[in-house]
């Protein structure tokens, strides 16, 4: 688990490097679309960050409802201004943590997370707590880090992105949280261990990111 210590220059250095990166979250988004069935779904952004993904979700599905979870307060002011500036539909952020998620049992259609996984301290829980807060065949998007991403290709990413303008504490935090991450069988195993069935996945081992879409059993 990665020590998440950062301040709001950090928090809006990050917000500003990745809004140069729109197609991320556009693709992400997409997907979260195809596995969305319901006319009003309320989605969940856990480990929403500066609301970047949240943003894209609303403009591929305006008639959702969407709350942004994230443990840092930095982080959730930044996604209250991003969302609103793109979009006037429905987003709530609200301070939480992912192994006690701040929701009701079984309210939740869809969980989207991209990247927050390594900030987890407890996964397992986290997992269950996913569970807990999903309707019945609800579905969760994760996308994640890749453990078995080359080290020295970590080293020429974090390289690129000060040449791009990113500061070092931006890029440190981008690439430490690597080797806290997982393989794509360690996180299948903690869908099925949480009573989750895999609907897909994509990413190959050596990919710096890999998705996995699993339902609630």
């Amino acid at each position: 688990m990665v020590a998440v210590l950062i301040d709001d220059t950090t928090a809006k250095g990050f917000a500003t490097h990745m809004k140069r990166f729109p197609e991320l979250y556009t693709y992400l988004a997409e997907i979260v679309r195809r596995h969305v069935s319901q006319c009003h779904p309320l989605i969940l952004d856990l480990g929403a960050g500066p609301g970047l993904l949240s943003s894209k979700i609303l403009y591929q599905i305006p008639e959702a409802s969407v709350v942004g979870i994230d443990p840092l307060l930095q982080m959730l002011l930044l996604a209250k201004d991003n969302v609103l500036q793109s979009t006037a539909h429905s987003f709530e952020a609200l301070q939480g943590v992912s192994e006690k998620i701040p929701l009701k049992d079984s309210t939740v259609d869809c969980i989207v997370s991209r990247f927050s996984l390594p900030y987890w301290p407890q996964p397992r829980e986290s997992f269950a707590e996913m569970n807990r807060v999903l309707k019945p065949s609800g579905t969760v998007v994760l996308e994640a880090l890749n453990k078995e991403f080359p080290r020295w290709k970590l080293f020429l990413i974090k390289i690129r992105m000060i040449m791009r303008g990113a500061s070092r504490d931006v890029a440190n935090y981008h690439v430490d949280a690597y080797p806290h991450a997982h393989t794509m069988d360690e996180v299948q195993r903690l869908f099925t261990d949480a009573g989750f069935s895999i609907l897909e996945t994509e990413g190959k081992k050596k990919e710096w990111r890999f998705i996995v879409v699993a339902r609630k059993q």
